[in-house]
């Protein structure tokens, strides 16, 4: 049975943090309460989450990946030490962070009255960057 890790995040917001994971590829589940994550043998597991990528979107021998509402309003990733070791690490959590950003800032935008026009993806010696174009009203 492979251990569960607990990853920080800075993420906050529900709805971004869903609507990021689905842009990503992955049906969630939603559990306001807490769900318990199953192991790859399908057996229920100690651990609980809020937000729920089950094992069967992910490798064969994959564990469920959960995201779990903090006291103080964050979410942490748990993802097990087998899904960490075959890309579901922080790499990745990175890049759900990164989509989960662009969608908090479009949302903030629109609701500022701003227009949204595209999103660019800009080369720099330091790497890919994000650019999103917004138009005013």
């Amino acid at each position: 049975m492979s251990k569960y890790g607990v990853l920080d995040t800075q993420i906050k917001e529900q709805k971004h943090l869903i609507a990021a994971l689905e842009e990503m590829g992955y049906r969630v589940e939603v559990h306001p309460e807490g769900a318990a994550l199953f192991g790859y043998e399908g057996r229920e597991r100690p651990e609980k989450a809020n937000i729920i990528i089950r094992r069967r979107q992910l490798d064969s021998a994959s564990n469920d990946i959960g995201f779990a509402r903090t006291a103080d309003g964050r979410y942490v990733a748990r993802l097990s030490e087998y899904d960490q070791q075959i890309g579901f690490n922080q790499k990745w959590l990175n890049r759900v962070h990164q989509v989960y950003k662009e969608k908090q800032t479009i949302a903030i935008a629109k609701a500022k009255g701003y227009i949204f026009q595209g999103r660019e993806v800009v080369k720099t010696d330091q790497g890919e960057r994000i650019q999103l174009r917004f138009a005013v009203r």
